[in-house]
Order: C-alpha cells, then structure tokens, then sequence
C-alpha cells in the first residue's frame, strides 16, 4: 500500500468514569504513545503527534455520508499503532487535524473548531497484517 503520511494529527480518547456518590464523570486523554523503548540510561520517549495520509470525503462517498446526516468526512491511512488500535476498537476517540490547539479547551472539545473530527465506522487493519490502518472520520458534533 502506498501513501503520503504528511498531516499531522492528535488523538483524545473518552474516559468514563462514575464517581459514588457524585455521578458520572467524563474526561477526555490526550492519547500518546512510545516510539523509542526505554534503555538502562534513557527513559521511554513517547509522542502524541501521529502522520497520517488525510483523503477528504468528495463524489458519491459523500453523497452516501450526507444522505446519514455527515456533512464532512476524511479516510485516514497510517502505519500501524497497536495503541491507536486498541483505542478506536474500545473507546471513542476524536481526532484533531493539524493539532490544532483551539480543538480542545479546558480538556473539553471545542464544537466550534473546524478542525476536531470523530472515528466514524471503526478501524481497519489493512489485510490483518499489523503494517497499515485506514478509518474514517466525520466532524464532531456535541452530542
């Protein structure tokens, strides 16, 4: 498979949690990940800015999405993350174009950004062979 990896994106994941005695509680991760294992004199590096190939939603793909109700969608294609993986088959994450620092405020998204999209339709281990992942996503909306 070929790509361009070149937009750089973050990744939040949503935390539920219920707090006895005060209620439901829900913060939102910023998502990170290790990109150089630690040795016996260096700590662990990790990163929470991944490279992605970013496909805006054009032609009857968008025809289709904007017949459910989404009014801008993108596919992803990146390398393999088992951590990214992992998030978007258990837990609901939004995706941040560009790492654009308006896309969260005070760890809440920001529904105004026109940069904060949401894993729509599940993630792909492209031929389950642990290389690529491809996902699509749709603008946030506060729901």
């Amino acid at each position: 498979m070929k790509f361009n990896p070149t937009t750089p994106i973050n990744l939040y994941v949503k935390n539920s949690n219920y707090v006895p005695g005060e209620g439901h509680e829900t913060t939102w991760q910023l998502l990170e990940s290790i990109y150089k294992n630690a040795t016996e004199t260096e700590p662990a590096l990790k990163t929470s800015v991944f490279y992605v190939e970013w496909k805006g939603g054009f032609g009857d793909r968008l025809m289709a999405a904007q017949a459910i109700g989404v009014s801008d969608m993108a596919t992803i294609r990146t390398f393999y993350n088992p951590v990214i993986f992992e998030a978007a088959k258990t837990k609901e994450v939004l995706v941040v174009l560009n790492c654009d620092s308006t896309a969260f405020i005070e760890n809440k998204p920001n529904v105004d950004s026109i940069n904060l999209y949401e894993i729509w339709g599940g993630i792909d281990n492209v031929d389950q062979q642990n290389q690529f992942m491809e996902f699509k996503v749709r603008r946030y909306e506060a729901k």
